[in-house]
């Protein structure tokens, strides 16, 4: 296939590189949620993070591979956070894989009429994010229960503010709104790609109008030579 009118490249090359760019959008947001706050006094309660869009997105594009941005993401906000302790590894590694629950309902009801309404986009968006505070708040419970971890004081936490809260959400329903008007971001790639195959033929097809021969009786021929040797041309 070509991409963007270069080069052939492989599916493989083209997968890899979608996904890799994901990534990096992720890591460079991770990045400016922790560094943020830091930076800019009392700016934590304005930060939020593309954890669940990602994700989300990266799940109706290419399904399974969702995993690795939640695992991985999980990890990347445990070492910039630099807790130390084993709990806060597993409870954001584990508990963002919540949202793959959502995976067996896209493929039933189909990747590409979960983003066709604006109203399903967003339904699609708040499940996400809601399995993934239910994921965190439960694994952090459970790794600290030993402790007096409390649950109830995990959930209120992690939905009321910080890098999983109300402004991830707003957040992430602003931007999956946006992405799902543009063609191709919230689409399966492979029908993605077989749709853009299957219009570049239709477009590069030959015009073929007027190439097949006009059968003329012989009445209609007399006529015709008649009106052209009177015309004298």
């Amino acid at each position: 296939m070509r991409k963007n009118g270069s080069r052939l490249i492989s599916f493989k090359q083209y997968k890899f590189t979608d996904l890799f760019l994901f990534a990096v959008i992720l890591f460079i947001f991770d990045l400016i949620a922790h560094f943020a706050p830091i930076a800019m006094e009392g700016a934590a309660y304005f930060i939020y993070t593309l954890t669940v869009p990602i994700v989300l997105l990266v799940m109706i594009r290419w399904g399974w591979p969702c995993v690795f941005f939640a695992v991985g993401d999980g990890i990347i906000q445990s070492l910039l956070n630099n807790t130390g302790v084993w709990q806060s590894y597993v409870s954001y590694s584990v508990g963002n894989c919540f949202m793959l629950l959502l995976l067996p309902a896209v493929k039933l009801i189909g990747k590409q009429r979960v983003t066709q309404t604006w109203y399903g986009s967003v339904l699609f968006m708040f499940c996400g994010w809601a399995l993934q505070i239910l994921g965190v708040s439960v694994t952090m419970w459970l790794t600290t229960v030993s402790t007096g971890g409390n649950f109830t004081g995990y959930l209120l936490s992690n939905m009321g503010f910080g890098l999983t809260g109300f402004m991830s959400l707003a957040a992430g329903i602003v931007i999956i709104l946006i992405v799902r008007r543009l063609d191709g971001i919230c689409e399966d790639q492979k029908h993605y790609l077989l749709r853009l195959d299957a219009e570049r033929r239709e477009m590069s097809r030959r015009d073929e109008f007027g190439d097949e021969p006009i059968e003329i009786d012989d009445e209609l021929l007399a006529v015709l030579r008649r009106d052209h040797n009177q015309s004298g041309e």
